[in-house]
């Protein structure tokens, strides 16, 4: 499933993907989680790889390496 940019801007004023890996919901995945600048959606994707996850943020969004600040297991982010 593949996350579309037009629909994640209607539902969130800013919509940021933030990526993590194998969080403790999800131990055996990578997660896509949506976030409305910076409060969490119930948008969420699964995927095995970094690399399927990365398919599923749409084109026109940009990656931010992970910052210290950063939650625990956040991999990057997308704005």
């Amino acid at each position: 499933m593949q996350f579309i940019l037009a629909e994640l801007r209607k539902r969130t004023r800013m919509p940021i993907i933030a990526i993590y890996e194998h969080p403790e919901d999800y131990p055996d995945k990578y997660v896509a989680r949506v976030f409305d600048i910076d409060r969490p959606t119930f948008l969420a994707v699964t995927a095995d790889t970094l690399e399927e996850i990365r398919g599923c943020v749409p084109e026109g969004m940009h990656r931010v390496p992970r910052s210290e600040f950063d939650a625990e297991g956040i991999v990057e982010s997308w704005i």
